[in-house]
């Protein structure tokens, strides 16, 4: 006898005549229409020492299962019991419901469903029998696609929101199960649910990230609510997230000083020192000065037109604009646009899912040689800009207008804006 084994083992563990040890566990009673057997087994190990290694493990794996049983919707279970004793063709015309009572093929529904009876959950029965299936409930798996399948549409600009869709399911099926995700009716999610996610979140994101993640879920979530008229609160909504929301210290301001020492360290390569300089003298967004095409840039009037295109998406509707440009930017962006017409892209090898990112990080590395700063950043050259246009006077709504930013009023909508002379004498004050 194993000289380490207690008289008693723990629960579920027997020990075989062989000397090897067993898992037990009897199926509930609520389960045994749906797992055909009334006691599952798993091999453990051939000492006690490896049973009580693996016994958590075993034990997770089973009560998952019983979990999963317990939450498999009854449609789930008609559709696969269709298709594995009719076929494909059966368990498709069943999904879609259009199965008329006069098809002949509704007898074949009608006998799975006398041969399945008494082993099988009576409303799956009765689903298969009327070839008819119960619509399946809301669940936060069908939130996400269908707000995925609203917003993206397959094209360059939406790879990120889908990537951070598919990341959403992956990381709320970690938190809280994958029943809890793709079967439990949305009506049974509750705030606790919410909450959960977001401190999961908290322990590898910032605030901030953490405030835009939740942002795209409570949008998807609203979106399915109101396009199926459900009744039911939004328990993503207004969920406190500690140390979230704009910060005066996020980012500080790049300062003269500070771009003068920059300079040398991106006029080795072209592209950066045009990125470099469109951005300090516009305080455009990287993302939108990357996915420039070359019919964004009219060298003659001298400006920028900020609009969407076929390489990336504009973060908000007022984003879309018109700027000036200072002579440097123009003589850099002239020099890197080359050969490029049309709808070629300004920096080709940024023109691509992600590329934005990949220009970041490009940027910081250069920026690093110089700031260590973490507070100074690439996106601290539209802090400055900022800075640059309230301190040299410039109307608060004309910077709004620069910078891309919401004045959060109807009437800013109105109209086609401030005029490029108008910006421009502002702008010539922060250029010098």
């Amino acid at each position: 006898m194993d000289q380490k084994m207690p008289l008693k083992l723990p629960r579920y563990v027997f020990r075989r005549a062989n000397g090897s040890y067993r898992y037990k566990r009897n199926v509930p009673k609520a389960l045994r229409e749906v797992i055909p057997k009334a006691t599952v087994y798993r091999q453990l190990g051939e000492s006690y020492d490896e049973a009580i290694r693996r016994l958590p493990v075993v034990h997770a794996e089973i009560e998952a299962l019983f979990d999963q049983e317990r939450n498999t919707p009854s449609s789930v279970r008609a559709k696969s019991l269709v298709r594995e004793h009719l076929g494909a063709w059966h368990a498709d015309v069943f999904a879609d419901g259009v199965v008329e009572p006069e098809w002949d093929i509704t007898d074949d529904f009608r006998e799975l469903a006398e041969r399945i009876q008494g082993s099988t959950p009576a409303d799956v029965v009765r689903q298969v029998g009327s070839a008819r299936l119960k619509p399946e409930p809301m669940t936060l798996h069908r939130v996400l696609t269908e707000y995925c399948a609203y917003k993206c549409d397959g094209s360059v600009e939406h790879t990120d929101l889908k990537t951070r869709i598919e990341r959403i399911r992956k990381d709320l099926v970690i938190v809280l199960g994958k029943n809890r995700v793709e079967w439990t009716p949305l009506a049974e999610i509750n705030r606790a649910d919410a909450n959960t996610f977001r401190d999961y979140l908290l322990n590898r994101m910032a605030p901030n990230s953490v405030l835009r993640t939740l942002g795209v879920i409570k949008a998807a979530m609203n979106h399915v609510i109101i396009e199926n008229d459900l009744e039911q609160r939004n328990v993503f909504q207004g969920i406190k997230i500690k140390g979230a929301g704009a910060s005066k210290d996020d980012r500080l301001p790049m300062s003269d000083a500070q771009l003068e020492a920059l300079l040398p360290e991106y006029q080795s390569n072209p592209a950066a020192y045009a990125l470099l300089i469109t951005l300090a003298d516009s305080g455009a967004r990287l993302a939108e000065i990357v996915g420039l095409e070359a019919n964004d840039i009219d060298h003659e009037a001298g400006c920028l037109h900020i609009r969407h295109n076929t390489l990336r998406r504009l973060k908000t509707k007022t984003s879309e604009r018109t700027i000036p440009l200072s002579p440097r930017a123009i003589a850099c962006l002239k020099q890197q646009q080359a050969q490029a017409l049309g709808t070629d892209p300004i920096f080709p090898q940024y023109a691509r899912p992600r590329g934005s990112d990949a220009a970041s990080a490009m940027m910081m590395k250069r920026l690093r040689t110089q700031i260590s700063d973490p507070k100074v950043t690439t996106h601290s050259l539209r802090h400055r800009m900022k800075d640059k246009l309230r301190n040299t006077g410039c109307p608060e709504p004309i910077s709004l207008a620069i910078l891309g930013h919401s004045t959060n009023t109807v009437a800013a909508n109105y109209g086609s804006g401030y005029a490029l002379e108008v910006m421009r004498e502002q702008m010539d004050r922060v250029w010098g």
